[in-house]
């Protein structure tokens, strides 16, 4: 099929994690690239300086950082997907009412 992405198998090296492969689609390989970059960019700060973390603790505190913004994006996008719901169901109370 012609409009089907191509695939590449990218390495993926973070902190001293050992370096494996994933197909990721070709429009989204310079995504991926960016996100791993940004990963071990914060690994590194927590790696270097004078409260230096190992190299797995770093990572496991990058880790943390990125799953609660997660879990806060999510949580905010559910809380406003429910006020959204909830006045959509007062208008349809009010139009039903004013026939």
């Amino acid at each position: 099929m012609m409009n089907q992405q191509k695939e590449h198998r990218i390495t993926i090296k973070i902190a001293d994690a050992d370096a494996f492969k994933l197909p990721v689609r070709e429009d989204e390989e310079s995504f991926y690239r960016h996100v791993i970059e940004q990963i071990n960019s914060n690994v590194n700060r927590f790696r270097f300086g004078a409260n230096a973390d190992t190299p797995s603790v770093a990572l496991a505190k990058v880790t943390l950082y990125y799953a609660t913004m997660l879990y806060r994006q999510t949580n905010l996008i559910n809380n406003q997907a429910e006020m959204l719901q909830s006045f959509e169901e007062r208008i349809d109370k009010l139009l039903e009412g004013s026939d």
